[in-house]
């Protein structure tokens, strides 16, 4: 197996995200590995709620980033060990394009991810981010499954 200097780990902060955790920090310790810390905050608002604001969209996407920013490091916080190196990053996108850029610019040697594990139905209709960053990803990516569903 190749050298593992950097992991992204992605997260949405939901408990699914949270199972790949394990994973990411088992890596880092047996490779020495920095583990970058990867959440996308949708850039896009539904059109009601744009339609009826009184702050502007710029100000609004501003402040989500900030607070993403805010969670990430709480994040960090409650699932890594002081002996693990950590680095933080919230951008505003699309998550499965944003993901595969960050591992593109901060030349990560592999993705670490959850996912739900939905029904074929469930996947057919709603896509899988998953997926498309194992398609497109410029390294490997080890999918930790959540199967509590």
């Amino acid at each position: 197996m190749q050298q593992l200097r950097t992991i992204l780990l992605t997260t949405d902060f939901s408990e699914t995200s949270r199972k790949a955790v394990p994973a990411a920090k088992m890596l880092a310790k047996q490779f020495g590995a920095k583990v970058l810390l990867g959440y996308v905050e949708e850039d896009r608002l539904p059109p009601m709620v744009v339609e009826y604001m009184s702050v502007g969209i710029e100000d609004l996407l501003e402040r989500q980033q900030m607070r993403a920013a805010q969670r990430l490091q709480e994040f960090a916080k409650e699932n890594f060990e002081a002996d693990i190196e950590i680095e933080q990053r919230a951008v505003m996108g699309t998550p499965h394009v944003e993901i595969v850029r960050l591992a593109r610019e901060a030349d990560v040697d592999m993705i670490v991810m959850a996912t739900h594990g939905r029904g074929f139905i469930s996947h057919a209709v709603m896509g899988s981010t998953t997926e498309r960053v194992m398609r497109h990803a410029p390294c490997p990516v080890l999918v930790v499954q959540d199967r509590s569903e």
